[in-house]
């Protein structure tokens, strides 16, 4: 028999460790309303309807955004938004893309944003990882009803959107990859050496194995953020200004800086999931554990149908352009690809300038103006 004075200690450190963990939980993470409307704001300057959709799917439901002004019975455009990114990113090139006669489909990853959270498989490695990806955008194809799509995927995005081609090309009539991860592995040339990290001062060399152990235990951009909870957003703030400074000072952004930063912290906060696929799918560096482009290669010149590519890079994007200019190269062996180059713009284009990176897309579907051709040009990769 438990004393009654015991009892009543239990119960009381119950209720206060379930307060407490309820505080860090209102702390930490943000509501669904609160992420609901940072995209309403960052959605205001769309002049086209956009559609705010919960597409249901086998385990539960993916975020989308949709315009559709067109009934041409043409593939429709799909974005796939990249890392810390959400389907509000691509707020900007929404009228530009519906424009060309498509219709315009943005989600938010599967058990990210405002996405279900579904069960993602941490820690089953990298084949479970692309599957779950591959299975949430084949899952909303079906039940949106497309039969076949234009792919456009950025960083993160475009390497699912590969392994999506690579399983489904029966379903993607053309594939755009904008600056995307994970294409190539690690390059002898590239990184820090041994020697290099030797000479920098002891402080610099703490915290490059401090990040790199984070790294590799699992830490995402997302968890600073929340532990941060709504002090977090000087951090978004902080990351629009240094990250967007130059596109304002040349005048081709169009975002609200403000907006924005209050949509990334508003994504930040959600509840984690697929956003794991950090750690999963990439060593530290951003290199890829299992290269996609030697893949994709070997997957497509297989396919009798063509999946046409287009590669997009910033002119200062810090991605490795090598990697695409492989890619068009090996696939121009068997049919047409093209690598463009956006003006005045870098890993995040769509965002750093919206007028070339629109039109750079709309070239890839066969709807360019000639007069926009100076927003970008073409790198012969022969």
């Amino acid at each position: 028999m438990i004393p009654e004075a015991c009892k009543t200690l239990s119960i009381s450190s119950g209720t206060h460790l379930g307060s407490f963990l309820e505080r860090l939980r209102a702390w930490t993470l943000s509501s669904e309303e609160r992420l609901r409307r940072a995209e309403s704001k960052v959605l205001e300057g769309t002049k086209c309807k956009v559609h705010v959709t919960d597409v249901p799917v086998k385990d539960g439901s993916i975020h989308t955004l949709s315009i559709s002004p067109s009934s041409s019975g043409r593939a429709p455009v799909v974005l796939v938004h990249g890392y810390f990114m959400g389907s509000a990113s691509w707020a900007h090139s929404f009228d530009a893309l519906a424009s060309s006669g498509r219709n315009v489909y943005a989600i938010d990853w599967p058990s990210w944003g405002l996405s279900s959270r579904s069960s993602f498989p941490a820690g089953q490695g990298i084949d479970a990882c692309e599957q779950f990806f591959v299975d949430g955008i084949e899952s909303w194809r079906k039940s949106v009803g497309l039969e076949r799509v234009v792919l456009l995927g950025h960083s993160f995005g475009g390497y699912f959107a590969a392994c999506y081609t690579m399983k489904y090309p029966q379903h993607v009539e053309k594939l755009i990859l904008a600056s995307p991860v994970g294409m190539m592995g690690k390059q002898p040339d590239a990184g820090f050496s041994e020697d290099r990290l030797k000479s920098l001062p002891w402080w610099q060399r703490f915290l490059f194995y401090r990040i790199k152990s984070m790294w590799e235990g699992g830490w995402t951009p997302m968890d600073f953020v929340r532990v941060l909870g709504p002090l977090g957003l000087w951090l978004t703030d902080w990351y629009m200004d240094r990250r967007f400074r130059h596109a304002r000072e040349l005048g081709t952004m169009q975002l609200d800086s403000s907006a924005f930063a209050q949509y990334l912290h508003a994504l930040a906060r959600r509840s984690p999931g697929s956003e794991r696929c950090l750690g999963a799918l990439l060593d530290f560096g951003a290199w890829a554990k299992h290269p996609v482009a030697p893949r994709l290669v070997e997957q497509l010149q297989r396919e009798v149908g063509e999946v046409p590519v287009t590669l997009l890079y910033g002119d200062t994007d810090w991605m490795d352009a090598r990697a695409g200019a492989w890619l068009v190269r090996e696939l121009g062996k068997s049919y047409p690809t093209e690598m463009l180059v956006i003006e005045n713009a870098g890993h995040q284009m769509f965002l750093d300038n919206p007028l070339a990176f629109n039109a750079a897309c709309r070239r890839a579907l066969g709807s360019g103006s000639p007069s926009m051709k100076g927003l970008y040009h073409q790198i012969n990769v022969q």
